[in-house]
């Protein structure tokens, strides 16, 4: 059973869509059962902790892209494979740890060309979104169209300042009336309005002010706001049972917390009976546009059973949050996220002593150490020379010649030293051949080529340090560690090295890359596929170069076989 779960985790883990589905369900899962034990508590608190969980929802995607991982070992069983539930979408989501357990050499069945299920799922999830979005994008726009309709109502207007201005709101709140709605309706964001419908002219004055102050406080709290964000999640997870379910929720407990604004100052059987009254309208007017629509109005007509009872609950606590509920809510939304959105499940290394059977997998590794060194070159009267080339200059490291790879000449702004300092300076990289991070220092001299360049300024050398720790190994720092393989593992016979992108030289950025590989029976490595992802150009490079290596096959009853390979490729600039 716990081999299975533990399945279940790597094969979901190893996907970062899947992952944050998870992850969505675990907090959606736990907003709800929090705002369940919150059940005699006040409205506005149970909408604090769903409005959380929304939030949550939002952030974990971004979060768990950007954030780096955080890895936890997970036993898996021998010759056991996890396939990604998302392995397919290429460029769109990068797995960020092996999508395999290190479990031993395994054969290679050839993948058939064409769309994977995962792809298409995927595609569907997109496509699914699309078109739950359009009905909020819809709505908004009939919201716009209906309030750009409605006519102001000036007799109104008196009223609904002197209420907005008892409710703490000190921005002007429009009023307006429109025929074609059934029920009042609160929108907009920088410039609110109330719209009622054209007989709220004929209503008794205690039913106007409560429908008002139930109506402000919607505008108090920022209600239009969240609620069409929530939407938009609902949107995004359109498969999801319970992030529709926290929906819902989420609504009723809106229209409960401004239900309680009015009983602050009005009777509780007084507003139920006018809440009736407001479901036998929406009865009425079921079957029109603006009752249909996902955001006109906030009011469910199948909810008023439930606020009805809840009016008449004097069991019930009521009033407004307070700011230690939503702070914590808050805290509680921000911790689930910075914990949740790192965490990677992965495959615990399998001892070799626990099943005699068990051959460790094909591990190499690639180190591109790429060295930076700015020269200014000036002739024997200190004057800067421009206009010299790569072929200009000769570099060696501990006496041995270094080919020069990147070039480059910058001019400085004149603003940016005095007259008698340098005016330009020249970008020399190379690649070391010495991949062995020992701590040493390492001696650079660059000379020039023509008898001009009588003076050349740069750093004399520089210590291989080791600056992070390896991925996926323990050990030597950032040495090449590739492992000798047994009988049963292909050979490298040859290797290239990757070169730096443009763009991460540039930016300075380091790190490292892993790839899953399929060495195939011709010694060739096919079907590569980014494990860890570094960006920035890097993994495509690490790729390309990959692509490159040939090895001596495994063979099998005699014959050369296919098999799985994890190699690693270190980025470093020295």
């Amino acid at each position: 059973m716990i081999p299975a779960i533990n399945g279940v985790m790597l094969a979901v883990s190893s996907s970062l869509a899947a992952a944050i589905v998870a992850k969505a369900t675990v907090a959606t899962a736990l907003s709800l059962a929090s705002a369940r034990l919150a059940s005699r508590s006040r409205a506005a608190v149970r909408h604090a902790l769903l409005a959380a969980a929304f939030g949550v929802l939002l952030a974990l995607p971004i979060a768990s892209i950007v954030a780096p991982p955080v890895r936890i070992a997970v036993p898996a069983a021998a010759h056991q494979r996890i396939e990604p539930a998302f392995a397919g979408v290429a460029g769109a989501i990068t797995p960020t740890a092996p999508a395999y357990a290190r479990v031993g050499a395994m054969s290679v069945v050839p993948r058939s060309a064409g769309f994977s299920p995962s792809a298409l799922l995927f595609a569907g999830w997109i496509a699914g979104t699309a078109l739950f979005l359009l009905p909020v994008v819809m709505g908004l726009w009939q919201v716009r169209s209906l309030r750009r309709s409605a006519r102001p109502w000036r007799h109104g207007q008196p009223v609904v300042d002197g209420l907005a201005l008892d409710a703490g709101i000190r921005r002007r709140v429009e009023v307006r009336l429109h025929g074609a709605l059934p029920g009042p309706m609160t929108c907009g964001v920088v410039h609110p309005a109330i719209v009622l419908p054209r007989d709220a002219q004929t209503w008794e004055g205690e039913d106007l002010n409560r429908a008002l102050v139930h109506e402000l406080e919607h505008v108090r709290r920022g209600d239009w706001v969240s609620h069409c964000l929530a939407r938009a999640v609902c949107a995004v997870y359109w498969f999801h049972p319970l992030v529709w379910i926290a929906w819902r929720q989420l609504a009723l407990e809106a229209e409960r917390s401004c239900d309680d604004a009015v009983l602050g100052r009005s009777e509780a059987t007084a507003y139920a009976d006018q809440l009736v009254a407001l479901a036998r309208r929406l009865s009425l007017s079921a079957n029109s546009p603006a009752a249909k629509s996902p955001l006109l109005a906030m009011a469910n007509r199948a909810d008023l059973a439930t606020r009805v009872g809840a009016v008449l609950d004097s069991r019930q606590r009521r009033g407004r949050a307070g700011t230690l509920p939503v702070a914590l809510a808050c805290a509680a939304a921000t911790v689930l996220v910075l914990t949740m959105s790192p965490l990677r499940m992965v495959a615990a290394q399998q001892s070799a002593g626990t099943d005699a059977r068990v051959t460790p997998m094909p591990y190499y590794s690639a180190n591109t150490m790429l060295v930076i060194e700015a020269v200014a070159v000036s002739d024997r009267n200190g004057k800067t020379i421009e206009g010299l080339g790569a072929n200009d200059f000769g570099v060696t490291e501990d006496g041995m010649a270094q080919h020069i790879s990147v070039f480059e000449f910058q001019k400085l702004d004149a603003t940016q030293g005095t007259q008698d300092s340098i005016s330009s300076y020249y970008i020399l990289g190379y690649y070391t051949g010495n991949p062995n991070v020992d701590g040493k220092f390492r001696k650079i001299e660059i000379t020039g080529k023509d008898d001009a360049m009588a003076k050349l300024n740069y750093r004399a050398g520089y210590y291989a340090m080791k600056s992070f720790a390896v991925f996926g190994a323990s050990g030597n720092g950032g040495a090449d560690h590739s492992i000798v393989p047994d009988s049963t593992s292909p050979a490298l016979v040859y290797k290239q090295e990757p070169e730096y992108s443009e763009l991460a030289r540039k930016a300075k950025f380091q790190g490292r890359v892993g790839l899953s590989v399929e060495v195939n029976a011709s010694g060739q490595a096919t079907n590569v596929k980014v494990s860890h992802s570094l960006g920035l150009g890097l993994d495509e490079k690490a790729i390309e170069a990959v692509k490159q290596w040939r090895f001596k096959p495994t063979m099998k009853d005699g014959k050369p076989v296919a098999v799985q390979a994890e190699v690693q490729v270190n980025f470093r600039l020295l």
